[in-house]
């Protein structure tokens, strides 16, 4: 279990990762601190050492990325 990320939401990320759940997530860039909101395909948790990140698929742009967990602003929730 992640030491940086509550358990709660570790457990959510990954039941959207494995039912392939869309997602409307709100994150800040954390190089810029630009404010992005896009629905995303969750493809799996990563434990970092100091961070963890998700990573996931942007579907409007059809781009993968790593989003900083502690910056998403928002709690997961699904695109219905």
């Amino acid at each position: 279990m992640s030491a940086h990320t509550p358990r709660q939401i570790v457990e959510r990320l990954e039941i959207a990762i494995l039912t392939s759940e869309q997602m409307r997530l709100h994150w800040v860039d954390e190089r810029d601190q630009t404010h992005y909101m896009s629905v995303v395909l969750p493809l799996s948790f990563e434990e970092g050492e100091h961070a963890d990140f998700l990573h996931c698929r942007v579907l409007e742009d059809n781009v993968e990325l790593r989003v900083r967990v502690d910056l998403i602003q928002n709690l997961p929730t699904p695109v219905k």
